[in-house]
């Protein structure tokens, strides 16, 4: 059974935010628990990471996270709280000391691999790259089958992605308002057992950049209608902006009766 790990679970100035005196803020700051939200990752059993932001190193050491043993790193797109290309650099002899064959691939855009070669030797640091587009398909490690789609948001090339193994079939969409329509013809190709999606924005209606309001529920119902979800596909909100204001409990109260399981930091999915 291989295990998804929700490293995090927040937008780009997380929760709380470093500067901010809202009451969400205030509150994860005094009480802790699951209203605490770094910046969203996730991970696949021990080879395979989904962006690689600035909580990188808090994630290692929260959750006991090997990045020696991680084959694949995906990345959605280049805005700083999902990609710092210069950590990368600490795989370099002197920095880090990893076994003979210790490859890393990193598959993202084009536009992010270039970003990449120009920060960091990729012989120097055992790193291979996949540059991809919409449609582009990869094969990861173990056989899992990697599928990108474009992306509604603020970053030039910007990506989500489908993971299918002979086990399940996952997609993770975080970073993307209302699909494109190439999107969502390709995802007619897919039934999931599970999909992680955008929530930013719960408070107001958003479809360009993030998710919110009625669109993010509308997302999945459009998933179903086409006939993406399988019959009991778990469905999972997940990178929370703090400007909704909304504590993790009433997150759960808007969206559970809608069959959503509402994403947090250490939140274990096995598919």
């Amino acid at each position: 059974m291989t295990k998804l790990l929700i490293c995090g679970s927040a937008a780009a100035e997380a929760v709380p935010g470093l500067f901010c005196t809202c009451p969400l803020c205030l509150k994860a700051l005094k009480d802790g628990g699951k209203d605490v939200r770094s910046r969203t990752a996730y991970q696949i059993g021990d080879e395979i990471r989904v962006d690689f932001g600035p909580d990188l190193f808090y994630h290692a050491v929260k959750y006991g996270l090997r990045y020696d043993k991680l084959r694949d790193l995906v990345i959605t797109h280049d805005h700083r709280d999902h990609f710092c290309p210069e950590e990368l650099g600490n795989r370099r002899k002197g920095m880090s000391k990893l076994p003979d064959g210790a490859l890393l691939n990193v598959t993202g855009s084009e536009s992010l691999i270039e970003e990449l070669k120009s920060k960091v030797d990729l012989e120097k640091c055992k790193l291979t790259v996949s540059p991809v587009k919409h449609g582009s398909r990869v094969l990861l490690s173990n056989g899992v089958e990697l599928t990108a789609f474009d992306a509604q948001h603020g970053a030039p090339e910007s990506l989500f992605y489908a993971f299918r193994a002979k086990e399940y079939s996952l997609l993770i969409a975080n970073d993307t308002g209302w699909f494109p329509d190439q999107s969502w013809e390709l995802l007619k190709e897919f039934k999931f057992d599970a999909v992680i999606l955008d929530c930013c924005y719960m408070h107001r209606e958003q479809r360009w950049g993030h998710l919110g309001g009625d669109s993010f529920i509308g997302c999945f119902e459009e998933l179903r209608k086409q006939g993406s979800l399988k019959e009991n596909a778990r469905l999972i909100a997940n990178h929370f902006s703090h400007n909704p204001n909304l504590t993790h409990e009433e997150l759960c109260a808007w969206l559970e009766p809608h069959g959503i399981k509402v994403g947090f930091d250490g939140m274990e999915i096995e598919l």
